[in-house]
């Protein structure tokens, strides 16, 4: 059992969310293929993010794409 006042993501949502950021045509535009080598997972105490890797130097235009699509694919993978 997981402990409430920890964040945590079964592993097969995020091979989901990994599978679905790298089959984004848009995000291959940005960060070549696969995507997920040039995104991070940080853990900050009870805070886990997907975040760019620095591989890539993002104009603020790409880093609104990459934000606007990792929350649909986090939204779509996410329970209800």
């Amino acid at each position: 059992m997981v402990n409430a006042n920890r964040v945590a993501i079964r592993m097969d949502v995020m091979d989901d969310i990994i599978c679905d950021l790298n089959n984004n045509v848009e995000l291959q535009r940005i960060f070549g293929i696969p995507v997920s080598g040039g995104l991070i997972v940080v853990a900050d105490k009870s805070d886990l993010r997907i975040e760019d890797g620095g591989v890539v130097t993002l104009t603020q235009e790409q880093q609104n794409t990459f934000l606007r699509i990792l929350d649909e694919v986090i939204q779509a993978n996410s329970a209800t």
